[in-house]
């Protein structure tokens, strides 16, 4: 695949682990420190004792303070009226994927856990089975009902519901063991102050994980698949590369342990007319991305595997998956 080359760098033990019984004493007795109730005992709610973090939006540069307000208001407008339909989307509720994922991060017991951009929660849930808690944080707050409805559907009673940005996360400094954005990053406005921020929310040998959608280190292809991205979802900001991804994490001072570059959808390919459904993209752009596909020349048809069947266009997108520890 031009400019597209698999990397996977192999995640060391880098933590050691106690045991869940003296983690979870570590974990109540430090809950008023970070800031959050733990009552294990009650329904999915509200976060409440939230902090301010240091970097809000009256500390950001002017010029970045707009940036970030702009864009938080087109993802709300793109995802409030949608957030049904991610409950029921094949790939934010991939099981086999989220397992991996729950599993390579090896949680304890005791710990507690940041879903960043959380959508309908399912990342979020699929960690609270193994965890003391999780907060669920999302920019909307039609996604972060549906968070709520999927935990009582599973009765899950350990997570907890946030609205904000990544850019400016309302919690303590050290509060959480695992940090989590998945299917998210695209849309972060500032993602250096995005990263910043959630290696300031984690302890001391805690661990983000970056899950998303990427580009090759090929400029054109780059161009090309943002711009595709773009026409589906005014709110998208940028799919990066993996060498902005780790410049990002090692920039924020954390130590890049594991990276996988693969695809989206691996079992079957994404349909073009269900993932412009989802989100609602206007007739017009579903017509120009139609013709871009089907137009597109080998590099571009190679990357994305794009699939031509008659009026059906099925087609996959890069993902990276990168673990860091701090």
């Amino acid at each position: 695949m031009p400019g597209f080359h698999p990397v996977r760098v192999t995640l060391a033990d880098t933590c050691t682990r106690g045991g869940s019984q003296e983690r979870a004493a570590r974990s109540a007795a430090s809950a008023g420190r970070r800031g959050l109730a733990i009552e294990a005992e009650t329904p999915p709610r509200d976060v409440d004792l939230a902090r301010k973090s240091p970097l809000s939006r009256a500390s950001m540069p002017p010029g970045r303070e707009r940036d970030v307000s702009a864009t938080y208001d087109l993802v709300r407008s793109s995802f409030g009226p949608n957030a049904a339909k991610y409950t029921h989307s094949h790939g934010h509720a991939d099981t086999e994927a989220l397992a991996r994922l729950v599993a390579g991060l090896a949680p304890r017991r005791g710990d507690w856990v940041l879903d960043v951009g959380a959508g309908a929660g399912q990342t979020g849930l699929a960690f609270a089975a193994a965890v003391a808690r999780v907060v669920a944080l999302d920019l909307t707050r039609e996604m972060l009902q549906e968070t709520r409805l999927n935990a009582a559907a599973r009765g899950i009673r350990n997570l907890a519901v946030q609205q904000g940005g990544a850019e400016a996360l309302p919690f303590d400094a050290g509060s959480f063991d695992i940090v989590v954005c998945r299917r998210a990053a695209h849309h972060f406005a500032a993602p250096a102050q995005a990263v910043l921020e959630m290696a300031r929310v984690l302890r001391p040998g805690g661990r983000l994980a970056i899950v998303d959608t990427m580009v090759p280190e090929d400029d054109e292809i780059d161009r090309q698949i943002n711009a595709i991205e773009r026409l589906r979802d005014p709110s998208h900001v940028r799919d990066r590369r993996p060498s902005e991804w780790r410049a990002l994490v090692t920039g924020a001072g954390l130590a890049v342990a594991d990276m996988e570059i693969g695809y989206y959808d691996a079992g079957s390919a994404t349909d073009l007319d269900a993932w412009t459904a989802r989100i609602g993209t206007t007739p017009e752009n579903v017509a120009e991305l139609r013709r871009l596909l089907q137009a597109a020349a080998p590099p571009l048809a190679e990357t994305l595997k794009i699939e031509l069947d008659g009026a059906e266009i099925h087609f996959a997108l890069p993902r990276l998956t990168l673990v860091a520890v701090k």
